[in-house]
């Protein structure tokens, strides 16, 4: 299975999963790739190859730029594409991008982050997820 992240997922890729990451500022993505981590050109060259897709970014504007903006995630939703939101975003907006993976035969699921950088480091993170598991991907 590739597994995408839109932002960081050194924690990932120190698992040993294969990993390609972006993040909207590129200078952040260089310390994965020198561990390891291959660097997608963009949002949708990593959502066209991934089976998952982890998106943590600070807020609704970048969610919504990284699934809506052109280029972004909707562009290249495909069936089976299964998003795991951790940002910090809004309840409107999920269930915007919720509604659009489901039309599109793939996944969204919310599930916000807790542990802070502190567990970050510790890879000591909680996610709770929320979604629709009758549309839940691999």
């Amino acid at each position: 299975m590739s597994v995408g992240f839109i932002d960081l997922g050194r924690n990932l890729l120190k698992s040993g999963e294969e990993l390609v990451v972006f993040d909207l500022r590129a200078e952040a993505a260089r310390p994965l790739a020198n561990e390891g981590a291959a660097v997608a050109s963009s949002v949708a060259d990593r959502a066209h190859e991934a089976s998952v897709i982890f998106t943590s970014l600070p807020g609704p504007a970048q969610v919504e730029e990284v699934v809506f903006g052109s280029g972004g995630i909707a562009e290249s939703l495909r069936p089976g594409l299964t998003l795991f939101d951790l940002s910090t975003s809004s309840l409107s907006l999920a269930r915007r991008v919720h509604e659009t993976f489901r039309r599109g035969g793939a996944s969204m699921l919310d599930a916000p982050v807790s542990g802070g950088p502190a567990g970050t480091a510790a890879g000591d993170l909680v996610l709770r997820a929320g979604g629709n598991c009758d549309v839940a991907g691999p």
